[in-house]
């Protein structure tokens, strides 16, 4: 692909960007702070602070970052994992929107290798950069005030909470794609670490 065409590309898909937000915007709940409109402009601002130390193309980082949860409110009813729901819905905008297809292609890989329980595996520097954002977001209080919700939604008890913090929280870290990243989560899962041993204390006394 000449320089021109990556440049008319680009610029198209900054001319939508404005679109895309919107469209995704409305398929958050804005009340959910586990999965919707709080998370995901959560993860926006971590993706930003990760881009400007690491670079990438910010409006591709953009798009997956928006678009990659999309799907999480139809799982039940489609009885399909929401990665899959969230990338079949981006395609259809984004072919929609006439963005060219191998853009469209980079940022729908990029939302079905965001997941952990899928165990996808980003290719791009802005999918990376986007999984990075998306697990960062699970860790520190913001992680402690999510496992906490999490488990208290599924009538789990503080068992059930120290439990996800061995099982996956812990783990993210081994995760993260890029430097950055695993500097942000060192300090995040720490927080977490301090949070369980301190539970645990409180429990046995």
């Amino acid at each position: 692909m000449d320089c021109s065409k990556k440049r008319e590309d680009r610029n198209l898909l900054e001319s939508k960007i404005e679109e895309i937000i919107a469209f995704a915007r409305i398929n958050y709940v804005s009340t959910d702070d586990l999965h919707g409109l709080g998370h995901v402009e959560r993860v926006i601002h971590l993706a930003k602070k990760i881009h400007d130390q690491e670079g990438g193309s910010w409006h591709k980082i953009q798009c997956i970052g928006w678009l990659h949860d999309i799907g999480r409110k139809f799982e039940k009813v489609e009885n399909e994992h929401h990665a899959t729901i969230s990338a079949k819905m981006s395609r259809n905008l984004l072919m929609k929107l006439n963005i060219a297809e191998s853009v469209v292609e980079e940022i729908v890989q990029g939302i079905l290798s965001h997941s952990f329980s899928i165990g996808g595996t980003a290719q791009t520097l802005e999918a990376k950069i986007i999984s990075d954002a998306d697990k960062l977001d699970a860790l520190g209080a913001v992680g402690i005030y999510r496992v906490c919700a999490y488990q208290g939604q599924r009538l789990q008890g503080i068992r059930a909470v120290i439990d996800h913090c061995d099982d996956k929280l812990f783990k993210l870290i081994e995760k993260m794609y890029l430097p950055y990243s695993k500097q942000l989560a060192k300090e995040r899962t720490y927080r977490i670490r301090q949070f369980q041993s301190e539970l645990i204390e409180e429990l046995n006394h």
